[in-house]
């Protein structure tokens, strides 16, 4: 993969994506026939209601879940042929992921609770820069029971954008 991405990239590209989940007798349609570009630099929102897809969507695109159906592609790597060693790797090495609930241990300082990705990463930032990068330069040593909701969250943001940054050239903008 290129770490020079530039605006005109390809990141994701999907073709007539399609997931369905069996559910008993019942089957639930999540996704039908989704065909998308996504390109470097291009800020996207997904906006829909409760159960249309989003979260799904989402998941495929992170190696999280696999399509019933079409493709899916990251800088032009055929995703919905990949094992899942292959689907292990790309997530290690190319995503970061942001939970709506956080996902920070507890019993590891924010400093900590980032170095944990960054410790299988390639070529990672600096979890301390990765902090800083968010505004938490001031909370390296505080557990999250001690960090705001908020405060979490960028701790959050911050383990993503530390994991992935050199691999997908992230802007160093300061997260507000």
């Amino acid at each position: 993969m290129s770490a020079n991405i530039s605006t005109s990239t390809i990141v994701f590209q999907t073709r007539q994506l399609t997931k369905r989940y069996d559910m008993g007798e019942v089957q639930v349609q999540a996704l039908r026939g989704v065909d998308m570009e996504l390109y470097s630099g291009e800020l996207v929102v997904l906006l829909g209601a409760s159960g249309s897809g989003k979260s799904t969507l989402l998941n495929i695109l992170g190696g999280l879940d696999v399509a019933s159906s079409g493709q899916v592609s990251y800088l032009g790597r055929d995703l919905t042929r990949a094992t899942d060693k292959e689907l292990t790797e790309y997530r290690r090495f190319y995503v970061g992921f942001v939970f709506q609930f956080y996902n920070l241990i507890p019993s590891l300082t924010a400093l900590e609770n980032v170095a944990v990705v960054t410790e299988i990463a390639r070529q990672p930032m600096q979890p301390a820069a990765a902090l800083a990068l968010v505004g938490l330069q001031d909370r390296l040593d505080h557990f999250p029971a001690q960090l705001s909701g908020g405060q979490q969250q960028r701790v959050a943001i911050a383990r993503a954008i530390a994991k992935i940054r050199r691999s997908c050239s992230v802007t160093s903008q300061r997260v507000r």
